[in-house]
Order: C-alpha cells, then sequence, then structure tokens
C-alpha cells in the first residue's frame, strides 16, 4: 500500500469536518511518557518516515482512493470531506511542518522530541491526519532505546574489567526472523545500528543505505560465518565431532562461529575441543563455540547448584579458559585465549545480560569474553513501553490563539502540554518549556525537518552514531 491517506485510523477520516469552525492552525507534538522501563530515549526513525511516506506527492487518484474506502467504511462522504481532500491532493503534497531534536539524541523521557504544524490555513486538519503513522516512531526509538541501554552496559563493564576495543560487538542483532514485517526488520535492525556494529540481520544494510545515507566506505554492519542445528546434524548424533572439524576445513581463516548445543554442549566444550585443539590452534582466526539453550546463566558461568566441580558447575568460559588457558590484562580480568571465544543467542535480556558480566566479573573474568545474540528481545515492545502519544497543544481559530491540553481527570499521567512548546538545555540537563511565545518555540533545540513535503535536513548514519556515542 502506497498510498499515504490510507495509513491512518478511521476515526481521523472525519476530523476534518469536526474542529471548531474557523479553524486554521493545528500544532502537536510527540512525546514518551512512561519511564517504567527506560528512562531515556534515543531518538530515531522520522528521516526513514519522512523519505518512506510523508514526502511522496500527493496525487488526486489517492484522494479518489480515500473517498472510496471511506465510504465503504462509514456508509457515506458528506461535501466538507470530498471538498477538503480533493483540495489537499490539487495542492499535492503534505502542508506540514515537523521540528525535532536531531535523530541520535539520547534524552529523558517525558521531553518533546517533535512537533508538528499546518503551513497553510486550510489544512489544519492535515496535523492531527497524519498522527496515526508518525506515532509508528514509537518501534523505531524503542529499539533503539534499548540497544543503547545494552551499550550502556557494555560500556560500564569494559570500564571495570575488559581493556579490549571490541565493544561494538558485544551484542549482534539475531532479529530478523523474529520481527512481524520486512520493514519493520529493516528499520529497526538499522536502529540497533546505532550502538553496535554486529547483525545478521541483512534488510538492515540496504535500508541503512537508502534511507540513512550509509556510506559504503565506512563499516555499516558487520558478521562472521555460522552454523546451525541442521547443518550440525546433517553428520549425524554419531559424527558432530566431524561437523565440527568439517567447519573448520571449510573456513580456514578469520572468525567462524559454531552452535555447540546440538546435543551435548558440555561434550563439545571437553571432548571434542581436546581433539580439535591443535587445530583451532593453527587456525588463523578465531572459533566461536554458541551454546543456545538451557539457563544462560548457568550455562556461562556455571550452575552454583550443579555438583562441584563438575562440567556444570564450571560453564562454559572456566571449560574453554582449562583446555586454551587465557592472560590477564591490565585491570587484572582474565581474557580466554585469542583463538576461541564464546557467543549466546537466548533469552540474554537485559538485567540477565548485566547479572551475567556481574556473575564474570566476580570470577574474575573479563567482559569481552561474552558476545550476546539478541532478537526478540529487542523488538519485544510496544507503544505502552515508554507511553508514546501525539497530541494538540494549540490551535488557532479564525487566527484567534489557544493553548489547549488534555488532562483527564481518571488519569493524570495523561496530562499534556499546553500551548507552543521548546526543547531548552540547562548545562546538561534537558527541559521541555510549555505554554510558550513564538520566539522562544522558534529558538528551541527542536530544528525543522520536513516542510511543505520535502526532507529540508537530512542525515546520515554516520552523523546518527556520532551523537550517540557523544
Amino acid at each position: 500500500m502506497n498510498n499515504i491517506l490510507l495509513q491512518t485510523d478511521v476515526y481521523k477520516m472525519g476530523h476534518m469536518e469536526q474542529y471548531a469552525p474557523g479553524c486554521n492552525k493545528v500544532y502537536s507534538y510527540l512525546t514518551a511518557r512512561d519511564g517504567k522501563t527506560f528512562d531515556k530515549t534515543l531518538f530515531f526513525g522520522l528521516q526513514y518516515y519522512i523519505k518512506r511516506y510523508l514526502a511522496q506527492p500527493v496525487m488526486v487518484e489517492m484522494g479518489e482512493e480515500f473517498l472510496q474506502y471511506r465510504k465503504m467504511i462509514l456508509g457515506s462522504n458528506s461535501a466538507e470531506v470530498e471538498q477538503k481532500m480533493r483540495a489537499l491532493c490539487r495542492l499535492g503534497y503534505l502542508p506540514l511542518e515537523i521540528k525535532a531534536v536531531e535523530e541520535g539524541t539520547v534524552l529523558p523521557v517525558k521531553n518533546v522530541l517533535m512537533t508538528i504544524t499546518n503551513t497553510h490555513p486550510d489544512f489544519y486538519w492535515v496535523v492531527g491526519f497524519v498522527e496515526s503513522i508518525l506515532l509508528k516512531l514509537w518501534y523505531t526509538i524503542t529499539v533503539a532505546t534499548c540497544s543503547y541501554h545494552y551499550r550502556e552496559v557494555v560500556d560500564r563493564y569494559f570500564e571495570l574489567t575488559d581493556d579490549g576495543t571490541m565493544k561494538d560487538f558485544q551484542v549482534h542483532d539475531f532479529g530478523y526472523r523474529g520481527d512481524a514485517s520486512e520493514e519493520g526488520a529493516a528499520i529497526s535492525g538499522v536502529a540497533h545500528l546505532l550502538s553496535f556494529l554486529g547483525s545478521d540481520n541483512v534488510p538492515a544494510l540496504p535500508c541503512a543505505i537508502e534511507y540513512y545515507n550509509a556510506g559504503t566506505s565506512e563499516p555499516i554492519m558487520l558478521s562472521v560465518p555460522a552454523s546451525e542445528h541442521s547443518v550440525m546434524c546433517s553428520f549425524g548424533r554419531e559424527d558432530e565431532l566431524g561437523a565440527f572439524r568439517h567447519m573448520l576445513e571449510v573456513y580456514p581463516t578469520g572468525i567462524v562461529s559454531i552452535v555447540s548445543d546440538t546435543f551435548n554442549v558440555y561434550r563439545v566444550l571437553t571432548e571434542f575441543v581436546a581433539a580439535l585443539k591443535e587445530e583451532i590452534l593453527s587456525r588463523d582466526g578465531k572459533v566461536v563455540f554458541r551454546p543456545d539453550s538451557g539457563n544462560p546463566e548457568h550455562i556461562i558461568c556455571g550452575d552454583p547448584e550443579a555438583p562441584e566441580g563438575s562440567n556444570e558447575w564450571k560453564g562454559a568460559i572456566r571449560l574453554l579458559d582449562e583446555a586454551f588457558g587465557s592472560t590477564v590484562n591490565s585491570k587484572g580480568y582474565k581474557v580466554l585465549h585469542p583463538k576461541v571465544g564464546l557467543i549466546y543467542g537466548d533469552g540474554m535480556y537485559l538485567q540477565r545480560y548485566e547479572r551475567t558480566l556481574e556473575r564474570l566479573k566476580e570470577m574474575g573474568y573479563a567482559a569481552g569474553n561474552l558476545i550476546i545474540g539478541v532478537g526478540g528481545i529487542l523488538r519485544n515492545h510496544s507503544r505502552d513501553t515508554l507511553g508514546f502519544a501525539i497530541k494538540a497543544t494549540y490551535v488557532e481559530v479564525n487566527g484567534e490563539p489557544r493553548e489547549i491540553e488534555k488532562d483527564p481527570v481518571t488519569d493524570h499521567k495523561k496530562k499534556s502540554h499546553k500551548g507552543l512548546l521548546a526543547l531548552v538545555k540547562d548545562g546538561d540537563e534537558y527541559i521541555t518549556m510549555d505554554r510558550c511565545t513564538t520566539e522562544q518555540e522558534q529558538n528551541s533545540l527542536l530544528k525543522i525537518v520536513f516542510k511543505d513535503g520535502v526532507l529540508v535536513r537530512g542525515t546520515s548514519l554516520g552523523e546518527i552514531r556520532g551523537r550517540v556515542k557523544g
């Protein structure tokens, strides 16, 4: 579906005839109202929605299709609805001005992220009409925010335990298959790439190039050859060792990741690594073992309830250390032999990842010994995760300004700002001002990104990454 006029909610189809008579301007804003899950947001995704949807021409046939579908749903079209929709199609573009904080900006929840207003008095109703599609920003922002919080954990534990340079690869995107749509997988994949370079999400690459001007001279996303269970099973249970040996023969150099829990991960990390040790050490590259089932903390760090000294009690990190040895870095923590590594790709939600790194720290191991893959966990959110909403705070009726607000007596958390808004900084603190003068609103940190059908302030993946890193 490529008709922007159909990418809305049914009730928006009638608002053009519902506003106060004489209304000529509407001003709305986007915010995240709920900080229970994350206390900060990473703003991302607006340029994608502008390029993909808002900057497309609004054509006569699109308006006629809208009127046809509206009649099918609601039973009839009033003369006012027909006149206003056809006038928009004759204009040929969305007469809107969108201001926003720069993509890649990290700021506390409950701040204004974006404002929308009309640039032509006849099309005040278009502001609310596009609310439905612009609220889809909840997804790109929430995924970007989730990955950012993983990166905060990585940075903190590297600061404590690791002097390595591989932070960009510690959290890998395994989420393509778990997304609900091709579009969602692609743009959420780019959201992850703001904080990390590791990804198996192929659609994120063309999306970053097409919509975020990612240059092919810079690393956009990177991965390594990796096996899956069908590969290992194809050799039969009796020759699983042969499957491992075959992987080393197919990939004699570079990093290779081999799934290791098809049958018995502890056998792999003891018998198999002993049998393959010389081949692994003689390779020009690292062999990464991937257990993928069970309790991640126990598999990686050991199960404290298992018999002391058993493989289950030791865990994968200690078993690899026993087999290949380790060195101690400048911060006093063990780093596994450079020819072996560990990745875990199942059930590693943020709090569990933090607990696992804390256990590794207590055991004397550096954070960089463990890479994780995350997929559904990055995307297992809803608009309510951060409480995203777009609300109108200002209108003009016959040219008369009116500051408006939503303030339900049954839920004061849904109270909106009022009047024109500005985002300002006091030192390092972001503050949202409401009931602003026109001059204050114009001097806000929110800058014009879209106006009258045109992206007027573009950005690139590289620039956004720079803002994320500060």
